[in-house]
């Protein structure tokens, strides 16, 4: 929160005054009411201070920039992220698992065909995954399968659409994925704990999937949060090209409008849900992994 405030702070310009719009439109009265609520006549710190209070009080406050720019559904921070943010988070959600279904066989896949035409085509296509943006993607999907076909209606309300969009955005995550598994079983299956396994003549899936797979899990859970940080920031792209009612676009509007609140608000949502996803991923790493149970206890 104080890196976002002070990165805020830093931009110029005030909320009812921006580069990009000199004058905001907002009537005197409200601008008044708005500058008391939030103190913005008073110094940096007890600006800041005020809001975290807010926040910690679950009360987030109107939103700085007038409804009618954006329509009549975006009064107040709490609004936003009571009506869309949870479909920013579904819409990340479905594209997590995609990138697990999809990412985990093209790394195993790899690492098992090792320096075979199966590593290379599947490490050719995970890094290609990685190095298109995403907005290539959107663009393309967007052009040729929902404006093109009429298949996907724009929104998120038909199915096809979401998985469609959770697709589009889990594409550059399928292929981290995959590197990243790949390159955790190589690793492991060097071991000698695996080799020994083979050598008491185990079937080749028991020691895949009971010995290698689990323990390459790892690194995959250890950047979990990061990705999903990413997916929700990455989300963006993704529901403008999809007409999807998140909150993405409020959080790029926030920025260039200056609307603190907002930014701030949806910007302490994101780091919950990264936080509470990294806490997910320590917990199931601690139940696959031994070593690291040993390490808490």
């Amino acid at each position: 929160m104080l890196v976002t405030f002070a990165l805020m702070r830093g931009m110029g310009g005030t909320p009812f005054s921006t580069p990009l719009e000199p004058h905001s439109g907002v009537p005197l009265p409200v601008e008044l009411q708005l500058r008391e609520f939030y103190r913005l006549d008073e110094p940096w710190v007890v600006q800041y201070l005020n809001y975290v209070r807010h926040v910690f009080t679950l009360e987030f406050g109107p939103s700085l920039v007038p409804p009618a720019r954006f329509g009549a559904e975006r009064g107040s921070v709490d609004e936003v992220m009571r009506e869309k943010f949870p479909v920013t988070l579904q819409l990340a959600g479905l594209a997590s698992i995609f990138a697990v279904v999809l990412g985990i066989p093209l790394g195993i896949a790899a690492a098992l065909k090792r320096r075979s035409a199966v590593d290379y085509l599947a490490s050719s296509l995970a890094t290609g995954l990685l190095v298109v943006p995403i907005f290539l993607f959107t663009a393309v999907f967007a052009r040729y399968l929902v404006y093109g076909t009429h298949h996907f209606p724009l929104g998120w309300d038909d199915w096809s659409t979401r998985l469609l969009a959770a697709f589009t955005l889990s594409l550059a995550p399928i292929g981290y994925v995959a590197r990243l598994i790949r390159a955790a079983m190589v690793e492991t299956l060097q071991e000698d704990y695996v080799r020994a396994a083979r050598a008491k003549g185990l079937r080749v899936k028991r020691v895949v999937f009971g010995h290698v797979l689990r323990n390459s899990l790892t690194p995959f859970l250890a950047a979990a949060a990061p990705t999903m940080a990413l997916l929700v920031t990455g989300a963006f792209f993704v529901e403008q090209a999809f007409g999807i009612p998140g909150a993405a676009q409020d959080l790029v509007d926030s920025a260039e409008r200056r609307d603190y609140p907002m930014l701030m608000g949806l910007t302490v949502a994101v780091v919950i849900v990264v936080a509470l996803v990294n806490l997910a991923a320590d917990i199931v790493a601690a139940l696959l992994d031994p070593r690291v149970r040993e390490e808490v206890t």
